[in-house]
C-alpha cells in the first residue's frame, strides 16, 4: 500500500492542484485515508521537508509556491526577464533539458514506488482530460506530468532544476507554447508520446523511458522551430509590402 504522503501527493496530481491550492482538511484526509490524524501530521511534515506542501498557522496546509519551496527555480528567476526578450533563448532551455529529462525518465522507471505510479497516471490523465481550447491549461498540465517524472526519480536536485527550467522555458516562448498547441493534431501527437514515456516508467523499463523522452522532446523541438520559422517569414513579408508601400 502506497504511503500516505505518497496518496496526498497522488491527490494534489488527481485534483490538478497547483501552487496557492489548499488541501481538504486534516480531518477530511484522515477520513479518507483511514488514517489517524497524528500519522496524517506526519506525512505532511514530510512533505513540507521536500518542499511540496507548506502549512500556515490557522489557514490550512497549500501546495507550495516555487518561491517558497524551490530555491534553484527562484535563483533562475532573474533569467526570466531575459528569457521574455532574448529570441532563441528557449534553444538553450531546451538543450538542457533534452539530456537531463532523458536521464530523468530512466530513473523515474527504475525508482517509481505504487505512489509515483499513481501519480503518474492521474497527470496523464489530467493532460487528456484537459479543454482542447484552454491554452494555459494545456501548457500547466503538460509540465505537471514532467514534474511527475521528476518526482518519480527520487532525486531532490533534479526535481529543483527541472521545474526551474520549466518555468524559463515559460517565460521564453509562452506564445509560441500556444501556438504549439494549435498545430493540426498535435494533442493527440502528445499525449501518444507522453503515453509512452509512461507506459515504459510504469513497466520499469528505464532505457525505453530514456528514449521515449528524449525522442518526444525532439518533436516539440522540431515543432516550436517550424513555429518559429513561419513567424519570422511573416515578419519579413510584412516588412517588404510596408517598404513596397512606401514606394
Amino acid at each position: 500500500m502506497a504511503s500516505v504522503a505518497g496518496r496526498i501527493e497522488a491527490l494534489i496530481a488527481a485534483r490538478n492542484l497547483t501552487a496557492g491550492d489548499r488541501l481538504p482538511s486534516e480531518r477530511q484526509l484522515a477520513a479518507d485515508f483511514g488514517v489517524s490524524r497524528p500519522t496524517l501530521r506526519e506525512a505532511i511534515r514530510q512533505l513540507a521537508s521536500r518542499g511540496v506542501l507548506v502549512s500556515r498557522r490557522g489557514g490550512g496546509t497549500f501546495v507550495s509556491a516555487p518561491e517558497e519551496s524551490d530555491p534553484v527555480r527562484t535563483a533562475l528567476l532573474p533569467l526570466a526577464s531575459l528569457a521574455r526578450s532574448e529570441a532563441g533563448y528557449w534553444r538553450d532551455v531546451m538543450e538542457m533539458r533534452k539530456p537531463i529529462e532523458g536521464e530523468t525518465a530512466y530513473f523515474a522507471a527504475l525508482r517509481a514506488d505504487d505512489a509515483d505510479k499513481a501519480r503518474l497516471v492521474a497527470a496523464y490523465q489530467g493532460v487528456v482530460n484537459a479543454p482542447a481550447d484552454d491554452l494555459d491549461s494545456q501548457a500547466r498540465l503538460d509540465a505537471a506530468f514532467h514534474m511527475a517524472v521528476c518526482t518519480a526519480a527520487h532525486n531532490v536536485v533534479l526535481q529543483q532544476v527541472m521545474s526551474g527550467l520549466l518555468g524559463l522555458m515559460e517565460a521564453s516562448i509562452s506564445q509560441s507554447l500556444r501556438r504549439l498547441y494549435h498545430l493540426p493534431g498535435i494533442l493527440d501527437e502528445l499525449n501518444d508520446q507522453h503515453r509512452e514515456i509512461l507506459d515504459a516508467v510504469i513497466s520499469g523499463k528505464a532505457e525505453a523511458a530514456r528514449g521515449a523522452a528524449s525522442r518526444h522532446l525532439d518533436f516539440v523541438e522540431d515543432r516550436l522551430q517550424l513555429i518559429e520559422d513561419d513567424a519570422q517569414r511573416q515578419r519579413r513579408a510584412s516588412r517588404a509590402q510596408q517598404q513596397i508601400a512606401q514606394e
